[in-house]
């Protein structure tokens, strides 16, 4: 005697089947798609982690940019004097080594720098460097959308963020 499915039985698992994609499909957009403010926020902590982490591997200061009027965040090596050969002379001297783009993100957000405050000699933009010890200058931000806003913080000991959604202030 053979066994088999009957067609009844494929149809119920079809149909369970059917409704489980049905009601996981809105959530995983969800999950996937972020809204631009939780986008923004995640954006500048990688930044910041990510501008820690290769001060600390390659141990050069990284320099991370915010610019406040362009919405912009960029990572960044930070320049700094070496020793090299003269091309033409052989000679040691002293070179400036430029900074290097490394990464950037254009926010769908308003950016607002609270810490450190921006001096008169400044244009809205501000750097904050991570030094090869895991340390960083002192940050604190804001990102708001409509209503909703986040406050990002940087210990300068550890250079490490910290996000707070301003509605559980």
């Amino acid at each position: 005697m053979k066994r088999a499915f009957t067609l009844v039985e494929i149809m119920v698992v079809v149909a369970v089947m059917g409704l489980l994609i049905g009601i996981s499909i809105p959530a995983f957009r969800k999950i996937m798609n972020k809204a631009p403010l939780e986008q923004g926020i995640s954006d500048v902590e990688t930044l910041c982690r990510q501008a820690r982490a290769e001060a600390i591997v390659k141990q050069r200061a990284m320099d991370v940019v915010l610019n406040e009027t362009e919405e912009t965040v960029a990572l960044t090596t930070a320049a700094r004097v070496i020793n090299a050969p003269d091309p033409f002379t052989g000679l040691i001297i002293k070179i400036t080594e430029e900074t290097q783009l490394i990464d950037h993100v254009f926010l769908q957000v308003d950016l607002q720098i609270i810490a450190p405050e921006a001096d008169e000699f400044t244009v809205d933009e501000i750097r904050i460097r991570f030094y090869p010890n895991g340390t960083s200058e002192t940050l604190e931000l804001r990102v708001v959308d409509g209503s909703e806003a986040y406050r990002l913080t940087l210990d300068p000991v550890t250079g490490r963020t910290t996000v707070i959604n301003e509605e559980d202030l």
